[in-house]
């Protein structure tokens, strides 16, 4: 995995452990997500661990997530150039089968029906099938702000 893909997975992952990813309704899959970008944080905060000005920022970015999210992200990127292993890792981390989404709907005679809404998601699978009746009207599968 390059790093053009890896850093923002683990930038979204870093944002979801500050806090900065709204939550939404889906219990589970939230949970599940929060526990992998926990992992990865920890992943982070210990291999910065001996690196005073990186995890000063990592600390300051828990704060103040909008503010340090460049600084961070430039450290990151400099690092995981620095150490091809920890890119490795951090890879096999973020590419691991993460929470799943099935839904399925049979609409007739509705409006304004979304299957599924994501914010944010930096890992796992999402599947709509929807069977719709000539009745129905205003139907998205899927509204999606942000995947990976």
């Amino acid at each position: 995995m390059g790093l053009e893909v890896l850093v923002p997975l683990v930038m979204g992952a870093l944002l979801k452990v500050a806090g900065k990813v709204a939550d939404g309704a889906l219990g589970a899959v939230e949970d599940a997500a929060k526990r992998g970008a926990a992992e990865v944080f920890a992943k982070i905060k210990s291999w910065w661990s001996t690196d005073l000005s990186a995890s000063g920022d990592l600390a300051r970015f828990e704060a103040e997530p909008d503010m340090y999210l460049p600084v961070v992200e430039a450290r990151m990127v400099k690092k995981l150039i620095a150490e091809p292993e920890m890119q490795a890792s951090l890879a096999a981390l973020v590419e691991r089968p993460g929470p799943h989404v099935e839904v399925f709907q049979t609409i007739a005679k509705a409006h304004g029906i979304t299957g599924v809404k994501v914010k944010e998601m930096i890992g796992g699978r999402v599947h709509v099938d929807q069977k719709v009746n000539e009745g129905a009207s205003d139907i998205t599968g899927a509204d999606i702000d942000r995947l990976g």
